[in-house]
């Protein structure tokens, strides 16, 4: 909400802007060289390897619900396009406001289509109100995926319970995806021991990505040789794609897009005292296997 207000204040006044999290597409032109994405690529490319995923694993009837907003709908979009483009036509596909807090009749409806994998595309508050309608409806399905449990786990364990996420798929970001072999700044390990230290709470995405993001102000004003807003900029071209940090590859496109960074495929899966995060896809750096169908 708020980027969409600074990205036209920042062009306006001609002014760089550091956007850990913006991510929808909408923002980015290649009339506009006052946006840097930091932290995160943009919303439209998330699904990519998820879709990869669907298809390799022959997973050809697939329901899709999603909020009704740039955010959501782009993700939507780029899985519908790439699992058609592999002849898999979703058999539910259907956009909810984002405001919906009961998604009860929205499963029932769904559970009808008899779908081998269910995806959710919303925000926090729409990830954590539909997790607690589908545990309580008792409805099963073999594998269900929501966004935000793989960027701030605390939050929607705390709301759901741990039973609710217990074979759930998502997006694994740090912490939970651990990047040690950087260039640049603390590797995860070291930050996540500092900072738990320091603050006595528990690191989640938006504190790597506020890390991030200072990371990258801080190589863009150790770089340029002049303190102008094009020079900053351009200072950024320099070390695109060369710089690791604790939330991957930085690497921007020429509209100051992400582009280095990539969000794999995960699974929560229960042990003896809670549950996990496998990274289970790509297979080049998967920590597990994927328990599908899930019991």
């Amino acid at each position: 909400m708020l980027t969409s207000v600074a990205v036209p204040i920042a062009q306006e006044h001609k002014m760089l802007l550091f956007d850990p999290t913006g991510t929808s597409a909408k923002f980015f032109s290649p009339h506009n060289p006052y946006l840097v994405l930091t932290s995160l690529p943009t919303s439209g490319v998330w699904p990519t390897v998820l879709a990869d995923f669907l298809i390799s694993h022959k997973i050809n009837k697939v329901a899709v619900i999603y909020s009704a907003n740039d955010f959501n709908q782009s993700q939507a979009e780029t899985l519908k396009s790439k699992l058609e483009a592999a002849k898999i036509k979703p058999v539910y596909y259907h956009a909810v406001p984002t405001d919906t807090s009961n998604y009860t009749v929205l499963i029932r409806t769904i559970e009808a289509t008899h779908p081998k994998a269910l995806i959710e595309f919303g925000y926090p508050t729409n990830d954590i109100a539909f997790l607690q309608n589908l545990q309580a409806s008792g409805a099963k399905f073999n594998m269900v995926f929501t966004i935000f449990p793989g960027q701030q786990l605390a939050l929607i364990e705390k709301n759901v319970g741990t039973k609710a996420l217990e074979y759930t798929y998502t997006y694994p970001t740090p912490p939970l995806l651990v990047y040690n072999k950087v260039n640049y700044g603390m590797p995860m390990s070291e930050f996540e021991k500092i900072y738990t230290q320091t603050t006595k709470r528990p690191v989640d995405f938006l504190t790597v990505a506020g890390y991030n993001a200072g990371l990258i102000i801080q190589k863009t004003l150790a770089t340029s040789k002049e303190f102008n807003q094009l020079a900053l900029r351009n200072a950024i071209n320099t070390f695109s794609g060369k710089l690791f940090t604790l939330n991957g590859l930085f690497k921007i496109n020429n509209e100051g897009a992400q582009i280095g960074e990539f969000l794999p495929v995960g699974q929560f899966q229960p042990t003896k005292t809670g549950i996990v995060l496998h990274v289970v896809y790509p297979q080049n750096i998967a920590t597990g296997k994927p328990i599908y169908p899930a019991p």
